[in-house]
């Protein structure tokens, strides 16, 4: 934002809006920005309840009666600030950000929303207001968020619907052909791309652009991204696979039971059964993987070849 205070200046804003890009939700920005003008407000930070566990992930606001901003903490340790929890959505008069951001600027080298800019204003009696919000929102900051929340695209009784009259979300491709569905081809629940060829089964998953599903293969509960090819009889089972990767004939891509195995290198991010793939990864035909296993970008087949025909639950490769 202090690297573009340029643009709000030509832009000649009096209001700006601040919004987070790893989160997903649906809002009416409108209701907020007249809650800002009528508190006349500095900032005002759109905020939510949270469970109790969930705190430390985010900032927790307290705010007195009148809702206006009295302390903020970024990711407490302890549970006691309660359970508004920043949505890294904020309204911002524009001139304060011209006052405040040069100035934080020269106090903090990581200057941070969070960390530094919020507190701070706070702390020079700046007017911040909390704007509570019900809908849906969720913070993909974590593989198990966003795995739930592509899931949550194929529930038709989800609030996160693409498919709403009254809400519509553009999503066309101009650049890929539309999907075709081979005469063997079975789908459930499902949401296909453009430019994907499927020739096999899959149930409950999301496919990107360009996705060959072969005959025999079986994609389940999966996130499967652009021009990723799945060899013939491959199974993908509840599994996050990045663009370009080639899965060989017969895999077994998240195989098993042991879905308790964290994995050994990030088991504070991997320990609820998913398996994820890197970018332009090669798996060899015929192996099995089992859950919580790391395949990094680029790996090759080469890179298999001590594990033999099995990558036991919780590796990185």
């Amino acid at each position: 934002m202090w690297q573009n205070l340029d643009y709000v200046s030509e832009r000649r804003a009096d209001t700006v809006m601040v919004l987070s890009g790893d989160h997903i939700y649906k809002m009416d920005y409108r209701p907020l920005l007249a809650y800002h003008q009528e508190k006349e407000a500095d900032v005002t930070i759109a905020v939510m309840n949270v469970p109790v566990e969930e705190t430390h992930r985010f900032g927790i606001l307290t705010v007195n009666r009148q809702g206006r901003v009295v302390e903020f903490t970024e990711k407490p340790k302890e549970r006691d600030k309660g359970t508004l929890a920043n949505m890294g959505i904020y309204a911002f008069r524009a001139g304060v950000l011209h006052e405040c951001l040069p100035r934080y600027a020269q106090q903090y080298s990581d200057l941070d929303f969070g960390h530094h800019v919020i507190p701070t204003m706070i702390a020079e009696g700046y007017r911040l207001y909390a704007y509570r919000f019900d809908g849906y929102w969720v913070d993909v900051g974590t593989i198990q968020a966003y795995w739930e929340t592509s899931m949550a695209l194929l529930d038709p009784d989800s609030p996160l619907q693409l498919y709403d009259r009254a809400w519509v979300v553009h999503t066309r491709s101009y650049e890929r052909p539309p999907a075709k569905l081979g005469p063997q081809a079975r789908v459930a629940r499902s949401m296909i791309c453009n430019g994907c060829i499927v020739r096999g089964r899959v149930e409950r998953s999301v496919l990107g652009p360009g996705v060959y599903v072969s005959p025999g293969a079986v994609v389940r509960e999966s996130v499967v991204m652009n021009d990723t090819w799945v060899g013939p009889g491959a199974v993908l089972d509840r599994v996050i696979v990045d663009k370009q990767v080639v899965v060989g004939a017969g895999v077994q891509l998240g195989c098993g039971n042991d879905v308790g195995v964290p994995n050994t290198t990030y088991g504070d991010h991997l320990r609820t059964g998913i398996t994820v793939v890197g970018k332009a990864a090669h798996i060899p035909p015929n192996i099995r993987i089992g859950r919580n296993v790391v395949v990094h970008p680029h790996v090759d087949e080469e890179d298999f070849v001590s594990y033999g025909d099995e990558v036991p639950s919780g590796e990185t490769i």
